[in-house]
This record gives C-alpha cells, structure tokens and sequence, in this order.
C-alpha cells in the first residue's frame, strides 16, 4: 500500500504486534485502509522517512494505549508528531491502563474508546463510525481493501444439484435469520485542538486536569449529571471560589429566605434544613455543567484573539477567587448571627396572634376599629377587673395578678399595668393594647395593628 493514499495510521509498542493486527483488520472490514508498521514498510527504504510520510498524509490517527506502548519511545513520537500536524487522535484501550506522562500530554482531552469490558463491542462501534466518516472519500475512491491474495483461501466449485424424483416436493427453503434493531451509537465529540485546551486550562486554574477529564465523560455520555464533591459539601463557598456569582447570589438569596421562613414559624424548622440539604445535593449533582457552561462563556470571548493575548485575558477573568471565598465566609457568618438574634428577640405574646385569612394589615393603613356594642351596664374597667385567668382558644393560660405580674399561656412572664384603657404588657419587649369590657368575663383586646382579640374569664 502506498504511504501517499488517504488511510487509517495505526501507531503500536512492537510488543503489540498481534492486538494492533486485529485493530487493523477490524477497520479494513469496514473498508477503511490502513498503515501498520512493519506490514507496510517497504522494503529498502528509510523506516522513519516512511512512518513521517504516512503519519502526514493519513486521515485519522489511532494509538492502541498498553503498558507496552506506555515505554515506547516509538509511540510518543509518532503521537506527537501527529498531534502537531493536527491529526484526528483516537487512543484505543483493551484494558484499564493510564497513559504514561509523556503520552497523556496528547491524549487526556482525546476521547477515549475503551474495548473492553460490557459496553467494549459498542464503543468500537462507535469508533468504527468515526473513521467511516473520516474515511469516506478513500472508500469511495479505491473500495474495501481486499485480503492478501495468500490469505484467502480457494474457493471451491459449486457441488452438482443432486437429481431429485419428478415427484418430490422442492426442499424447504432455510429461516431467514433476522436481528433485532441495533440503538443508534453515539457518535464521540470532536477531539480539541491543544490550542483550545491550553485555553481552558487558563480559564479552570487549579485542578484543571480533572474538568477537562470529567467534561470528556459527561460529552461521551451526552449527559449533564457528574458528581462533584466540593459542591456539594462548600455549596456557595465553592461557587465563591470559582467566580460563579450567579449561583453564588441564587444561594444565598434561597438561604436568606429559608432562614426568614423558618423565623416566622419554628415549626418549619427541620423542612428549612431539608430544604437546604436538597439544594447542596441539587449543587453537586450539576455543579459540573454549571462551571462548564462558565468556562465555555469566558474562553469564548476570547474568540479571534493571537494566543497570548487570549490567554492573559483568560486568566485575568478566569481561575479562582480567594477573597470571593473569604468574603463569602464573613457574610455567611453574619447572616447567621443575625437570624439568630433575631429568634432570640422576638417577643413572647401572652395571648395568641389572631388569625388573619386575608393577610397581615399595613401598620400605615390601620382597619378602623368598630365600635362596641352599647352594653346596658358596662363594667368599670381598672386593676382589679383585670385580675385573673384569662384565654383567648381555650386554654385557660394567662394569668393576671394583683401584684401586677403575669404569666402567659405559653410560660413566659412578664410586668402589667392599666392606664385608663391602655394594657402594657412588659417581657422581652413591651406590647401596648386596648381594653374594650363587654361585660365582667369577656373582653375585646385591640393590637396597634388594628387587629382584635376576643378574650374570656375562665
């Protein structure tokens, strides 16, 4: 085979001779040429002058990735050369090995096909369509590559038709074997070019081995759900660090609001941390594809820009932040010491708040308060009326005494005092209402918001 015709470079450890030569004939079954050393070296020429000019004039670049191939000097040269004349790579592996150092440079962004284990038949399916794509115009020009002619074997003549009897039916014909429809292969993303992997790793900083590679997996499952532990447990420290303030500012807006909830109502207490656990979970699940997309964005608007000048831009806006995460740590905190002055500040009511179906009512805009039903003998309202125990739903739990204490329905004590019809009520903090008598045993009870309180002796 010439080394000037479009083909398939293979590249191999001499060590790997035979599992190279079944990765050749699986591509020529395709009708896809290929070039394997030493099968297409021909005889009394430079070998290295012959493995420059196939490695230049072929149409794909597959690398078998072995413990073997990892000392060979042959194979890093060979992959490195095809890496700079801008190659379509594809490593192949028949087996769970890393690639040396000195190959994963060219090989970590590339996808990988892994023939081997439960999903190995079908991503050399993949692989092979890969190639007919960028095989197709050496198909159409020259054909599938036939066998070598010592290779196939001589076909036999076609045996006699035996003779039949004038009355013998005709033989039943064979089953047809049929298959069951094949899913659709998954046909792998493009390989980046080591220009658009520098970039990338300007704009990842730290750990940018490991996106890149987590990126790969998540573009060869076609999925967005990749698991990132920092995420998960640093949550908005983690957006912080990575300059992702969109969802940095989405985090603690949501914590802000859990925390006010759970304020209002401690019954909703553990349904806050609930809440909140769900969306750390929720961040790790699509952490990943949130700070891919980031990436993806900034490394995009350096489009058109020489590579340093893209580069210096990249890191300018890219990378980490560690006053964004000390600046996050301090704000948690005080939000946290906040919410929590605020629950221990807020008052103890000794009745029960009264229930509002149509919302709270503006302090600015007071429900006018109707007047009493004229009663026909009104009871004098002074210290004494007050003494005793009074509810509001029943349950008999605030109680006023002579000695001007109180005590309310839920434990809390306090200071009372009667000003004509104004009843202070001093514990935590001092709430002002007033008194309406209807008769010895019931009374209306008027908050500063308007609201009313109907309150009973017991």
């Amino acid at each position: 085979m010439s080394a000037t015709a479009s083909h398939v470079f293979i590249s191999h450890g001499s060590d790997d001779r035979d599992e190279a030569a079944a990765l050749a004939a699986f591509i020529e079954a395709r009708g896809i040429r290929t070039w394997i050393a030493p099968r297409d070296v021909r005889p009394g020429q430079d070998y290295s002058e012959q493995l420059q000019l196939a490695i230049e004039n072929c149409a794909a670049f597959v690398v078998l990735v072995t413990d073997k191939a990892n000392t060979s000097p042959y194979v890093r040269a060979e992959t490195e050369m095809a890496f700079s004349t801008h190659k379509p790579i594809f490593p192949v592996r028949q087996s769970d090995v890393q690639p040396a150092a000195g190959l994963a440079f060219f090989l970590k962004i590339r996808h990988w096909t892994d023939a081997f284990g439960k999903h190995g038949d079908s991503a050399m399916e993949r692989l092979g369509l890969e190639l007919d794509a960028l095989g197709g115009a050496v198909k159409a020009e020259t054909g599938p590559v036939p066998a070598p002619a010592e290779a196939q074997p001589p076909v036999p003549p076609p045996p006699a038709p035996s003779p039949q009897p004038p009355t013998a039916a005709p033989p039943a014909s064979p089953p047809v074997e049929t298959r069951p429809p094949q899913p659709e292969p998954v046909i792998a993303p493009p390989p980046l070019s080591a220009a658009q992997e520098e970039r990338l790793a300007a704009a990842i900083g730290p750990n940018a081995a490991w996106y890149i590679e987590r990126w790969r997996r998540m573009e060869a499952n076609r999925s967005w759900l990749s698991w990132n532990w920092p995420a998960f447990l640093a949550n908005i420290f983690w957006f912080a660090y990575r300059k992702m303030w969109v969802p940095l500012a989405v985090g603690i807006a949501l914590f802000l609001l859990t925390s006010f909830v759970t304020g209002r109502n401690p019954a909703l207490i553990d349904l806050g941390w609930l809440f909140l656990l769900a969306l750390a979970a929720l961040s790790g699940v699509i952490g990943n594809a949130l700070y891919r997309r980031q990436v993806a964005r900034l490394v995009a608007k350096a489009d058109g820009l020489d590579q340093p000048v893209a580069l210096a831009q990249i890191r300018a806006q890219g990378g980490i932040s560690v006053p964004g995460l000390a600046t996050s740590l301090v704000v948690f905190v005080v939000l946290l010491i906040a919410t929590a002055v605020q629950q221990i500040n807020q008052p103890r009511m000794p009745v029960n708040p009264p229930v509002q179906p149509n919302g709270p009512v503006q302090p600015e805009q007071p429900t006018p308060v109707p007047a009493p039903a004229p009663a026909p003998a009104a009871p004098m309202l002074d210290s004494a009326y007050m003494v005793g125990r009074w509810t509001s739903d029943g349950n008999c739990g605030s109680i006023f005494s002579s000695d001007g204490t109180f005590q309310a329905y839920d434990g809390g004590t306090g200071q009372w005092s009667l000003a004509g019809d104004q009843l202070t009520l001093t514990a935590n903090s001092t709430l002002t209402l007033r008194v309406v008598p209807i008769d010895m045993n019931t009374m209306t009870l008027i908050n500063p918001d308007g609201s009313l309180i109907r309150a009973n002796r017991c």
